[in-house]
C-alpha cells in the first residue's frame, strides 16, 4: 500500500499527524509506526488509533536520543517545528535512512524577513544543497481543529465579541489549508513516491480569499453581527503590542509577526501536487463549517 517499511514520525501528537494516523488505520495498516513523543505522560494518546506503535520518549533536540530513533528506520515523517529538520537529516543519514518528508512552511517567501524567517530559509537551503532523498512540503496557514493557532481563535474571539479590529484594509489574500487535507497530502506523498521522491510542493487551499472575507464568514456561520474596524498596519502592531503585553490576551487572534505580514497575499499555485499525487483541496467555506460545526458541537 504504502512504500516504506519502518517509518519514524515527530510531531506525532499535532492535528495533521492525528488525521494521518486516522488515515493509516482506515486503510487497515499493520506494520510497526515509530513515534516520538517527548512526554510519557502523553503515550495514552496513542491508544485513540488501532495501530501498531513503538513508542520513543525523548526530547527530539537531544542529538544521541534522536541518534536511537533512527534505528531500522527507512522513512521519516518529520511533523515538528522545521528548527529542528537540519538535525533530523544529518543524524538520520548517518543512520542510512533513505527518505525524509519534511513539513515546512511557505512562510519562507515572505517580503517580511524577520530573523526567524531567514533562519528557516537558511535551515531549508543547506538540506536541499547537501541531499538528494528529501521531500519537502510547504502548507500555507493550517487549520481546521480546535488546538490550531489560527482560526480557531478567530472564531472564538468573534463568538465571544461583537467588535473585530481588521489590520489594514483586509484585502490582502490569504489561502488557508484545511488540516485534513494536508493530511491526506502525506498519505499521497508515500503513496506516490516514485513521482514524490527528493521534490518540493507548495501545499494550500482550494483558492485565495480576503482576510475580510474569511472573518465576515466566520461570523455570518457564527450568526453573529460582528462590527469590523479597519485599522492603518502601524496603529494595529501597537495595538496588538497592548493586548499582548499589557492586557495579556492569550486568546488574541493574531501577534505583531502575524500582523505585519497581512500587507502581503499568501497565495500559492500547488499544480505540480495535483499532478504528481493527486493533492486534493478544499474550499475555505467548506473547511470553516466544518470547523465551526466542530467548535458549537462542543459547546453544548
Amino acid at each position: 500500500m504504502l512504500n516504506f517499511e519502518n517509518i519514524l514520525i515527530s510531531g506525532a501528537t499535532g492535528n495533521s499527524a492525528f488525521f494521518f494516523l486516522k488515515e493509516l488505520e482506515k486503510k487497515g495498516f499493520k506494520k510497526k509506526i515509530s513515534v516520538i513523543c517527548r512526554n510519557k505522560s502523553k503515550n495514552e494518546y496513542f491508544k485513540k488509533f488501532n495501530l501498531n506503535f513503538n513508542i520513543l520518549n525523548g526530547d527530539i533536540e537531544d542529538k544521541e536520543f534522536l541518534n536511537r530513533c533512527f534505528e531500522n528506520i527507512d522513512t521519516v515523517l518529520h511533523l515538528a517545528t522545521p528548527e529542528n529538520s537540519k538535525n533530523i537529516v544529518e543524524i538520520g543519514s548517518l543512520k542510512k535512512v533513505k527518505w525524509f518528508i519534511l513539513v515546512h512552511s511557505t512562510m519562507i517567501y515572505s517580503k517580511n524577513l524577520t530573523k526567524f524567517i531567514k533562519n528557516r530559509i537558511q535551515i531549508e537551503k543547506e538540506i536541499l544543497e547537501n541531499n538528494s532523498n528529501i521531500t519537502i512540503l510547504r502548507p500555507t496557514m493550517v487549520y481546521g481543529t480546535s488546538s490550531d493557532i489560527n482560526m480557531s481563535r478567530l472564531i472564538k474571539y468573534i463568538d465571544k465579541y461583537k467588535i473585530l479590529p481588521v489590520f489594514g484594509n483586509g484585502k490582502n489574500l490569504l489561502q488557508p489549508i484545511f488540516v485534513k487535507d494536508l493530511s491526506n497530502a502525506y498519505f499521497n506523498v508515500i503513496k506516490f513516491k516514485e513521482k514524490t521522491f527528493n521534490k518540493s510542493y507548495n501545499l494550500a487551499g482550494k483558492e485565495p480569499i480576503s482576510y475580510i472575507n474569511i472573518l465576515k464568514i466566520i461570523s455570518k456561520k457564527l450568526k453573529k453581527k460582528t462590527i469590523f474596524i479597519n485599522l492603518p498596519i502601524f496603529l494595529s502592531v501597537f495595538f496588538i503590542k497592548i493586548i499582548n503585553f499589557i492586557f495579556f490576551d492569550k486568546n488574541y487572534p493574531l501577534n505583531t509577526s502575524q500582523v505585519e505580514r497581512l500587507t502581503e497575499n499568501k497565495t500559492f499555485d500547488y499544480t505540480n501536487a495535483e499532478k504528481d499525487f493527486l493533492f486534493y483541496a478544499r474550499s475555505f467555506e467548506e473547511g470553516i463549517d466544518e470547523q465551526i460545526n466542530d467548535y458549537k458541537n462542543k459547546l453544548i
